[in-house]
């Protein structure tokens, strides 16, 4: 049986990808597909941006040119500043969001894939969302170059590390099924389920 909603912290960032962040070959990370925005709609189909300009449609949403091989699995991606603090205690100081997730939530402590089974609540008690299946986001030897500062590591070298941003440090991706429209916005808080 799962117990009450405990607020870990609130959304401190929003961003979307304007296009996938590696090349397809698997090339080099780049940050530069990154786009802050001050609105993250979230739709079953994916999540869209505002910059107080555009909408910007995300490379994960359904509708993107590149979502070829579009995989609903990965619609949403949500990591925590805890996890970023792990990360430049342990490597370097890369840019709050430079994992690439959607949402960035401030937190004291390290979450883990476990933690969050009973799924993760965007929003207050009265207007919030629920969404479900989050799984560790994979990290790929680009992205761990770019964490280590080897850029030159083989695969091999970085196993180590690799494993270490597996704990759920790289963030979590998850589906938007059954969403219908839920707009974030910096400061919702977000809570999940105490075991």
């Amino acid at each position: 049986m799962m117990g009450d909603w405990v607020e870990v912290g609130q959304v401190v960032k929003l961003q979307i990808h304007r296009r996938h962040l590696r090349d397809l070959d698997g090339g080099e990370y780049r940050l530069d597909p990154l786009a802050e925005v001050s609105t993250l709609r979230l739709t079953a189909d994916g999540p869209i941006g505002f910059d107080g300009a555009s909408w910007i449609v995300d490379c994960h949403h359904r509708y993107h040119p590149q979502a070829s091989s579009h995989r609903r699995a990965r619609a949403l991606s949500i990591g925590f500043t805890s996890h970023y603090e792990d990360i430049w205690k342990r490597f370097t100081p890369i840019p709050l969001g430079a994992g690439g997730e959607n949402l960035i939530v401030s937190s004291d402590e390290v979450i883990s894939e476990d933690e969050l089974d009973g799924g993760i609540r965007i929003g207050t008690p009265q207007a919030s969302i629920l969404v479900s299946g989050a799984k560790v986001a994979e990290p790929c030897v680009a992205f761990t170059r770019l964490v280590t500062g080897r850029s030159e590591a083989s695969a091999h070298e970085l196993a180590d590390d690799r494993e270490h941003l597996r704990n759920g440090i790289r963030g979590f991706v998850m589906p938007l099924d059954g969403v219908d429209l839920f707009d974030v916005v910096p400061g919702s808080p977000v809570a999940i389920r105490a075991a």
